[in-house]
């Protein structure tokens, strides 16, 4: 299954021209089997949520991009209470939650924030946004197999052209955000770039 795990939309992500519905729609055109909705510091709520869900022609998974010291961190099963944007309270929250950190676009500046000490914070890395070049995508590559976990890959969408540049597959079908979080840790999954 196909899951685009980097999906910004409006009106929670300002800076996105997506409406959630239309992100959808166009992922499923697209081949994807689910989208992840990753707002910029912000959660979704639980009904309207479940609303678009029930709306969408595929799995609509929920996270969220969070800003922090270190750079932006996909964080996958945190509540919105936890959110931090110091890298050290981040991960004690993933901790306590059963929470998984992913640092986003790690090549996209050219510089690595982590240190030998803080790299433990994160699971692994965004091995392929859509909207990376070539070779910032080759270097996050490379960063993801010093990681506990496979890299994960998302289009990083914010407009229409975006969606499905990215994905990630995983083995088996997700359908719910607890069972995408069991995936993530199982780690039967792989970052993908897909044809634009």
């Amino acid at each position: 299954m196909l899951v685009d795990l980097h999906c910004h939309t409006l009106p929670l992500s300002a800076c996105s021209a997506l409406d959630p519905l239309e992100l959808a729609r166009l992922a499923a055109e697209r081949g994807l089997g689910g989208i992840c909705l990753t707002e910029h510091d912000r959660a979704w709520d639980a009904d309207a949520l479940d609303a678009l869900r029930r709306a969408a022609p595929i799995a609509v998974f929920s996270a969220a991009e969070l800003t922090t010291d270190l750079g932006h961190v996909l964080a996958f099963g945190l509540p919105a209470a936890a959110f931090s944007a110091e890298a050290r309270e981040l991960a004690a929250a993933a901790e306590r939650h059963g929470a998984l950190l992913y640092l986003a676009h790690p090549a996209r500046d050219g510089l690595l924030r982590v240190t030998r000490e803080t790299v433990e914070y994160f699971v692994s890395v965004e091995a392929a946004n859509g909207s990376d070049s070539r070779l910032q995508n080759i270097a996050a590559a490379g960063l993801a197999k010093g990681f506990r976990l496979p890299g994960i890959g998302g289009s990083d969408a914010h407009t229409a052209a975006e969606v499905g540049r990215a994905a990630t597959r995983f083995a088996a079908a997700v359908s719910s955000d607890g069972d995408l979080l069991d995936a993530l840790r199982a780690g039967a999954y792989e970052a993908v770039l897909l044809d634009s």
